[in-house]
């Protein structure tokens, strides 16, 4: 990626809709879009990565420039009663300028373009871990706000029931047992509520500090969500994580790095090498140059040696963690699919039959409760069976997110 680019992301959390989205999500309707783009845009890890990033690519130059030169001022040769600033006889000025061997210091310039190169990539890997973290908090939002408010129409619901069981019991038509049993189920779902709201806390807390915000500013409701469907094959999106996936490109750089490093290693096998020039003003010969061509001798070839052996044993090691990356790149793509599916195929079976039946189910029994054909029991059995189908529904659904999610983190892009 050329410096423009990185120039443009860095400029990116300055924009001032970033203010704007942050009122948006305080109040009313909140979309998954809305808190993704903030997190990406707010979220201090994310800069944490960014500003790794930049340092990296920063220190390139610095790493393929020499180190900076000598300046020697001389003054010798000055008599009793002088000193050497003003009564010097010989004066001389003279510049050392020290350089690795030609080969090395490019490849320290190549090693820190590596290392950028792998900065990068763990920046794009904390995006995408980020963004699939918010989402699924997210998804763990709507899920509190929607059970939330299926307790409510149901603990209505439930109150409604026990109205009916109690006007029957007066009637003679029911025993007391009916309106008890109403009472308590009414009592469970009240404190099933209780758990709910305690969920939806953890959720925007979680959110807020994704986004980069207190854990206690409010929030507001997420919308509804609907499953997509997976338009690409499995082969398809392997192909994709195995170019695309930040972490396996991490493992692929760092292997690449390795390599010049070990090269960089033998490198220093080879001589330095320094240049001096030196102007001289003498009394007896007048103004004179030198000139020194010098060369480090890598008599002490154990130390090097040591470099070599340690950047070799880095090396394999890089090339296994690659081998690890690869191998771990195909089993979480062919997981995280799978739990996609599953995900996706459930909550449209839930949708188009089971809570339709249950419904009619519920209706059917309501009916045959209060022309007394059927039992209490039979209605509460109804009940829980289109709450607990709902419940089961909706967590589907926030399922689905979480495992598109992490499927977007293994191919490294938006499904």
């Amino acid at each position: 990626m050329n410096h423009l680019l990185l120039m443009i992301l860095l400029a990116a959390w300055a924009l001032p809709g970033q203010a704007q989205i942050a009122e948006d999500v305080s109040s009313g309707t909140i979309t998954l879009n809305q808190v993704l783009n903030l997190a990406e845009r707010a979220n201090p890890d994310i800069r944490v990565a960014l500003k790794r990033w930049e340092a990296a690519r920063k220190r390139i130059v610095s790493e393929a420039t020499p180190d900076k030169p000598r300046l020697d001022i001389e003054r010798m040769y000055a008599p009793s009663g002088k000193t050497p600033l003003n009564g010097a006889d010989e004066k001389s000025v003279s510049v050392t300028q020290e350089f690795p061997f030609p080969s090395t210091l490019y490849l320290r310039g190549s090693r820190a373009s590596k290392a950028a190169e792998v900065s990068e990539q763990v920046y794009r890997a904390k995006v995408r871990e980020v963004l699939a973290k918010t989402q699924t908090a997210y998804a763990m939002l709507y899920l509190s706000f929607k059970s939330r408010k299926l307790l409510d129409e149901n603990i209505e619901l439930m109150r409604r029931f026990a109205k009916v069981a109690e006007s029957k019991f007066a009637g003679g038509s029911a025993s007391e047992s009916d309106a008890l049993k109403a009472q308590v189920e009414l009592t469970k779902m009240l404190n099933m509520g209780v758990a709910v709201d305690q969920d939806r806390e953890l959720a925007s807390a979680m959110l807020n500090a994704l986004m980069g915000r207190s854990a206690g500013d409010s929030i507001g409701a997420p919308r509804d969500l609907e499953p997509g469907r997976l338009e690409k094959a499995r082969e398809e999106l392997e192909a994709v994580a195995f170019t695309r996936r930040p972490e396996l490109r991490q493992a692929v750089l760092a292997a690449e790095l390795s390599r010049t490093s070990l090269t960089l290693a033998k490198s220093e096998f080879l001589p330095d090498i320094m240049l001096s020039y030196r102007r001289r003003n003498d009394p007896m010969r007048g103004r004179t140059s030198d000139a020194v061509l010098g060369m480090s001798l890598p008599l002490w070839f154990w130390k090097p040696a040591a470099m070599v052996a340690e950047a070799s044993a880095e090396k394999e090691m890089a090339e296994a963690e690659l081998e690890s990356a690869r191998l771990m790149t195909a089993a979480d793509l062919r997981t995280a699919f799978v739990r996609v599916q599953t995900a996706q195929r459930l909550a449209e079976s839930y949708k188009t039959s089971l809570l339709p039946q249950t419904e009619s189910a519920l209706t059917v029994a309501e009916a045959g409760y209060q022309a007394g054909k059927s039992s209490f029991l039979d209605l509460l059995d109804a009940q829980r069976s289109l709450l607990n189908f709902k419940l089961e529904y909706y967590q589907y659904l926030a399922d689905y997110e979480q495992r598109a999610a992490e499927l977007e983190r293994v191919i490294g892009e938006e499904l």
